[in-house]
């Protein structure tokens, strides 16, 4: 009888034990990628609130410096109030620009971050990356989440959160316990490592998307994650920093109204003089010459003040449907003038009853933006074609071209603010049509060879649509 409950027995614990094991194992790796995960958003909210050129161009010279201080306090003060273990600014080469730890100074070598050297290599490339686990020095297990500082330039730095992985010390004595209890003691470890799991990770979950929300500058609504423990303090910690990131961007917008008001209206009465000057001026082609030159200067201004404008202020869609035809033929209309200038032909291809749940004014701005560019790249004689059309649950807009085509080396910078290749460019037109389509939850893509021309796909989240006679 006993050998019979042996031999039943035995295999039962056995079988137990190895889902035992898994379990803990899923467990482990779901909670160190939540933890990750919280760890790299932690580290993308800090570097919202670093200046890059606090850290561009600190040096060992400047450990005692007013900048490294406050720099310093703001790393601690953050550590602090977010409660993890540590946070620090290194460059490429692993040098230390600044630590809340105030034993570490600018320019001493992170001999930690070695182990890391593919993560942080990512990071400067303009990715995000967490570490493996390590021990600490007080025998702990600690994790490390890194997010780039960028500028204009690109990334000029890393920054790293540190955290304690507190919960990996309780997994690791519930296996213990586990492996050297009685069948019924381990159906309840089991059993309870599920539901810690669960309760554990649901949070951190909401925590990360919650970030990720903040982070794409939807910062209106609060955090809802609320309790005593720690995620509910973290929670309440994040909803703070939301509300001041809220503030400074409303403080930002207020200053682009001030602009707006303080410039354009001198820029309006300059236009105006410019005018009477131009008609006191009529007699003298020599001294006309002159006015024509204020005006095209003027004008120039004047798309170099909107262009700031329009890419610093907060866009927040107003969707509505939208006939995409129409929109199209109004945008061709508009630079029909300008492309007969240039002797390019210009087409537009659409199904004449196509319609989504766009933002009518931001889309077409985005697409004149395209086609102005297209227009300007193209030689003589050659040729422009917008076309939109449905494909599967999207809506695809191309703009194509037989210009002159887009070097290589270029074609990963088009999008970055500032960038262009245009003695009087703003460097934001494809800086805008980007976040114009990423406000619409889209994605934008270039094609291009040298000689060949090239071809700019926007493919949007469609609405509605109204059939599909197509035009040409």
């Amino acid at each position: 009888m006993v050998r019979l409950i042996v031999a039943y027995l035995l295999p039962t614990i056995l079988l137990l034990s190895i889902f035992g094991w898994w379990v803990y194992r899923e467990t482990a790796l779901a909670l160190e990628g939540e933890f990750g995960r919280r760890l790299i958003s932690i580290a993308q909210a800090a570097a919202i609130q670093i200046l890059p050129e606090s850290v561009a161009f600190l040096t060992p010279e400047d450990d005692e410096s007013r900048t490294a201080r406050r720099l310093h306090h703001k790393l601690a003060e953050f550590r602090d109030r977010i409660q993890v273990a540590r946070i620090f600014i290194i460059d490429e080469k692993l040098r230390s620009i600044s630590d809340s730890n105030p034993q570490v100074h600018i320019g001493d070598h992170f001999y930690h971050a070695e182990a890391d050297m593919a993560e942080i290599h990512r990071v400067f490339k303009g990715g995000l990356a967490t570490s493996v686990l390590f021990q600490g020095e007080d025998g702990r297990l600690y994790k490390t989440g890194y997010a780039p500082i960028r500028s204009q330039e690109g990334v000029v730095a890393a920054i790293g959160v540190e955290g304690n992985a507190e919960f990996f010390s309780v997994l690791a004595r519930l296996k213990q316990t586990f492996l050297f209890s009685w069948l019924i003691l381990a159906l309840l470890i089991v059993g309870t490592s599920v539901l810690v799991a669960r309760r554990l990770t649901r949070p951190l979950r909401l925590l990360s998307q919650e970030a990720i929300r903040i982070g794409n500058g939807q910062m209106e609504l609060p955090i809802q994650i609320q309790g005593r423990d720690e995620v509910g303090l973290l929670g309440k910690t994040m909803n703070q920093m939301r509300q001041d990131l809220l503030h400074r961007e409303q403080e930002l917008q207020m200053m682009l109204s001030g602009i707006a008001h303080e410039v354009r209206n001198p820029l309006g009465g300059i236009a105006i003089f410019s005018g009477l000057l131009r008609e006191e001026l009529a007699d003298n082609p020599n001294l006309s010459s002159y006015v024509e030159r204020i005006e095209r200067e003027l004008e120039s201004l004047k798309r170099v003040v909107n262009d700031f404008l329009d890419y610093a202020r907060r866009l927040p869609p107003t969707l509505i449907t939208t006939n995409l035809f129409d929109l199209g033929e109004d945008v061709l209309e508009l630079l029909r003038s300008e492309a007969a200038a240039k002797q390019v032909k210009v087409h537009f291809e659409s199904p004449k009853k196509l319609a989504s749940v766009v933002d009518k004014e931001q889309i077409r701005r985005a697409l004149i933006n395209l086609v102005r560019n297209a227009i300007q790249s193209t030689p003589a004689q050659g040729e422009v074609v917008l076309s939109m059309a449905n494909q599967d649950e999207d809506l695809l807009m191309e703009i194509r071209d037989t210009g002159s085509g887009i070097p290589k080396e270029h074609l990963e910078k088009l999008f970055t603010p500032f960038f262009t290749t245009r003695e009087q460019g703003t460097g934001l037109g494809l800086a805008l049509v980007k976040k114009i389509v990423d406000l619409h939850h889209g994605k934008i893509d270039v094609e291009s060879q040298p000689g060949r021309g090239t071809v700019f796909r926007l493919v949007l989240p469609r609405g509605e649509d109204y059939g599909e006679d197509t035009h040409h």
